[in-house]
């Protein structure tokens, strides 16, 4: 497992209300505890350094949300749906996006489509998350 440097860590959640910066910190502290005994469940690589060492955060506490990806090596937290860095919050932008779409949904409010794939939410992460 990479090092952590709690330091940089709160850089990068300085943004973030403080409530969850705390929970993202309580979770990195059970997830090395957790790894060390074994016992981490890795979701994917981070997108930033490339590490397995990532979880989601439906189990953490201030958090519970599957859609969140937090990675422990380097403290990148980002939306799993659709690969948005999350600076400010961990509720994605592309929700506001689903919220106010009119395509057809079915009745829990979904569409068929998968955010990675919604042209409405491609145009959003091209607008607002620019790649060099």
């Amino acid at each position: 497992m990479a090092k952590i440097d709690r330091g940089h860590l709160h850089d990068m959640w300085e943004l973030m209300p403080f409530e969850i910066q705390a929970a993202l910190k309580e979770a990195v502290d059970i997830l090395i505890t957790d790894a060390r005994r074994g016992g981490s469940a890795v979701i994917r690589r981070c997108p930033r350094c490339g590490e397995h060492d990532t979880v989601d955060c439906h189990e953490i506490a201030g958090i519970a949300d599957p859609t969140v990806g937090l990675c422990v090596a380097c403290g990148y937290v980002w939306c799993l749906e659709c690969d948005t860095h999350l600076i400010t919050t961990v509720t994605c932008g592309h929700w506001r996006i689903c919220a106010n779409c009119s395509e057809r949904k079915d009745e829990s409010g979904c569409c068929d489509t998968v955010p990675w794939e919604c042209a409405h939410i491609k145009l959003w992460i091209e607008r607002t998350n620019p790649r060099a």
